[in-house]
């Protein structure tokens, strides 16, 4: 599933890997696709700051040595934001700040999940009078400051007994138990979303 609106998407290569950049005003959004997919989305008033959101934990990267912006404008060619400490201007090249975003030397604040992915499947059909074999269902979902989160669902009426295919959750992300409130209620509607698309019930 994904929420992806109509963008107009550019090609570049960014260390060597193909990657989609948005090149509307307003919004920076760089899709970084292959096997290790992510996507990347800032938009004006947002927080974009210093080190890699995916290899430091958040009390890292809230250390005062690293430098924060608000983003106040995002053009075609440019983008401007606030230093939130000392409130100096900075004035970036876009195609730089988005190389900047895909590589890991900025990051941005989590706000929305636009991607979710539904993998494997549960058969709770009966042969011979007996239950068919069950898999668990993965959940990947992709936040928009590049990290993915991942769950894992089992049957909850693996016998066959019932018609809805029931799912609860056995292994969730202890990332997404830390989220505050509102984001943690957007990643859950996400999640149900997409298995609901997919036929399943939690």
């Amino acid at each position: 599933m994904s929420n992806d609106r109509n963008r107009e998407l550019v090609t570049r290569t960014i260390e060597g890997v193909e990657t989609l950049v948005s090149t509307e005003s307003g919004e920076i959004f760089v899709d970084v696709p292959g096997s290790n997919s992510r996507y990347i989305r800032v938009e004006e008033g947002d927080t974009v700051q210093e080190g890699d959101i995916r290899s430091r934990t958040a009390e890292e990267l809230a250390s005062e040595s690293l430098r924060k912006w608000t983003i106040e404008t995002i053009g075609p060619e440019t983008v401007i934001g606030t230093d939130q400490e000392t409130g100096e201007r900075s004035e970036w090249d876009r195609e730089s700040l988005d190389q900047k975003l895909a590589i890991g030397g900025f990051s941005t604040d989590l706000t929305d999940f636009e991607r979710v992915k539904v993998s494997g499947a549960v058969d709770t059909s009966t042969q011979n009078g007996r239950p068919s074999d069950v898999e668990s269902v993965t959940v990947t979902v992709y936040g928009n400051d590049s990290r993915r989160f991942t769950e894992t669902y089992r049957p909850i009426d693996a016998d066959g007994s019932g018609d809805e295919r029931r799912l609860e959750l056995t292994d969730s992300d202890e990332r997404v138990e830390r989220l505050d409130p509102d984001l943690r209620e957007r990643f859950d509607q996400a999640v149900e979303l997409a298995l609901r698309n997919d036929g399943y019930a939690v």
